[in-house]
C-alpha cells in the first residue's frame, strides 16, 4: 500500500463496516429489546427498568454483529490490497 492512498483505502472498508454494524445493531437490537420489554412489561415492571435492561440486552447483542461486520470489512476490502503488496508478511499461526 503507497502513502498517498493509505486514506483512501482505509475509508471504503470504514464506511462499509459503519453501514453494516449500524443497520444489524439497529435492527437486532430493536428486535432484542422490543421483545424484553415486552415481557417485562407484561411481568409488571417498572418503566425505567424496563428501558435500562432492554437498552442493555440491545447493546449485548450489537456487539457481535459489529465484530462480524469489522472482519468482514477488513478481510474482504484491506486485507487483499496489503496482501497484494507486502507479500512477505507470514500471517499468525493459531494456538494450538
Amino acid at each position: 500500500m503507497t502513502s498517498t492512498n493509505v486514506k483512501v483505502d482505509y475509508l471504503k472498508p470504514w464506511a462499509i463496516f459503519f453501514v453494516l454494524s449500524f443497520i444489524g445493531g439497529t435492527v437486532a437490537g430493536a428486535i432484542i429489546g422490543g421483545v424484553t420489554g415486552g415481557v417485562l412489561a407484561v411481568i409488571g415492571a417498572a418503566p425505567r427498568f424496563i428501558s435500562i435492561v432492554a437498552g442493555g440486552l440491545g447493546f449485548l447483542v450489537g456487539l457481535p454483529i459489529s465484530y462480524f461486520c469489522f472482519r468482514f470489512a477488513v478481510s474482504k476490502f484491506l486485507l487483499p490490497k496489503i496482501g497484494s503488496t507486502e507479500s512477505n508478511v507470514e500471517p499468525l499461526k493459531a494456538a494450538a
